[in-house]
């Protein structure tokens, strides 16, 4: 009798990336910020060993201590160096976590907000959104746009006239992206990019306006 030959299909490992370890302070505090915002209310990661409100408060103390250390003076320098190795430190806890999890999808993984290790399907410039927007809730501006393949979250801009961009904050997918507390009659201007991938983000999406009601 001939015994049956089986073949089992090894699965690769995802490897979670810690070259945040090495980033400049502006970057490492962006990337805290978006990792921050992608677990926030992220289900496939529900016993984070560092809790948001913790990693947040090492954030902001690493934000501010940059802001600090700016003025110069070498007590506000070693004042930053320990934030960082503070913030550094949850980091690289919660990138453990991420990565035993074992997932096997990659924007699962991605989903986090880390950066993935040797992986060709992340290695890939994002497309360009394309938004549209809604006013028919009031004092609102729901932004719809298609989700962006390997994206790991959103970043949302507006501004009104001629006045500068500003930050509306980064969204972990692509429902729910809604502009707030608007004044009626107002018109908006909006943009939005991913991010994530080997350029970090997408190009903006072309700006849209509309009159909040």
């Amino acid at each position: 009798m001939r015994g049956k030959l089986i073949c089992k299909m090894k699965k690769s490992i995802i490897r979670v990336s810690l070259s945040f370890a090495t980033a400049k302070d502006d970057e490492l505090n962006g990337f805290a910020i978006l990792v921050i915002a992608c677990l926030k209310t992220n289900p496939l990661f529900p016993n984070l060993p560092v809790i948001i409100t913790a990693l947040t408060a090492l954030q902001v103390a690493f934000q501010n201590s940059i802001t600090a250390a700016a003025q110069g003076g070498k007590m506000a320098t070693a004042l930053k160096l320990e934030a960082r190795d503070n913030l550094v430190g949850a980091l690289r806890q919660t990138a453990a976590y991420v990565q035993s999890i074992g997932l096997t999808n990659v924007s699962q993984v991605l989903s986090s907000g880390f950066d993935l290790v040797s992986t060709n399907r992340s290695q890939v410039p994002l497309e360009q959104p394309v938004i549209t927007l809604d006013n028919s809730t009031t004092l609102q501006l729901a932004v719809q746009f298609a989700a962006v393949q390997y994206a790991k979250a959103y970043q949302l801009q507006f501004s009104t006239g001629t006045a500068a961009w500003q930050e509306a904050g980064i969204y972990p997918n692509s429902k729910g992206v809604v502009l707030l507390n608007l004044t009626p009659g107002t018109i908006y201007n909006v943009r939005l990019r991913a991010v994530g991938g080997s350029t970090q983000y997408s190009p903006w999406s072309a700006t849209v306006s509309l009159m909040a009601t």
